[in-house]
């Protein structure tokens, strides 16, 4: 039993140091990271996830993934349809996206989404989200 444990354990920790290796040199990456366990629970993000979503403090402290999500779907249009589409990829553990999201405030994101797996086992959801930048056309002159 003891042995068990204990391999789980370790595993468990292998899993955040490698979570935490992705997060450091956050002046280097422009991706925010989070990750959220088979609970729901969010168990790590790095800054860049916090700023690009302005996740308030009271939040990361909760670690709550559902409050988390009704907080950023206010930033959408259409926060109904957003939080539907998230929850029935939950429902659906084995799936990967990579898909293009829209803000109210036009802001775009590349968002990439798939299950983290330990032993054949999926222990929960990483969250991958880039800010595609605004084109800039300038008007060229004949």
């Amino acid at each position: 039993m003891c042995y068990i444990f204990c391999r789980l354990s370790t595993y468990k920790l292998l899993y955040v140091v490698m979570i935490s290796r992705l997060s450091q040199g956050k002046s280097q990456t422009t991706a925010g990271l989070l990750v959220v366990d088979n609970q729901r629970k969010m168990v790590s993000m790095n800054r860049k996830f916090i700023e690009l979503w302005s996740i308030p403090k009271y939040l990361l402290m909760s670690q709550d993934d559902d409050q988390a999500l009704e907080f950023v779907s206010e930033q959408f249009d259409e926060p109904k349809s957003f939080l539907k589409e998230v929850r029935e990829l939950y429902l659906q553990p084995d799936l990967e996206i990579h898909d293009t999201i829209k803000l109210k405030d036009g802001r775009r994101f590349e968002r990439h989404s798939q299950p983290q797996w330990l032993e054949e086992k999926n222990v929960g959801r990483i969250w991958i989200f880039r800010e595609m930048q605004k084109v800039k056309w300038s008007k060229c002159l004949a």
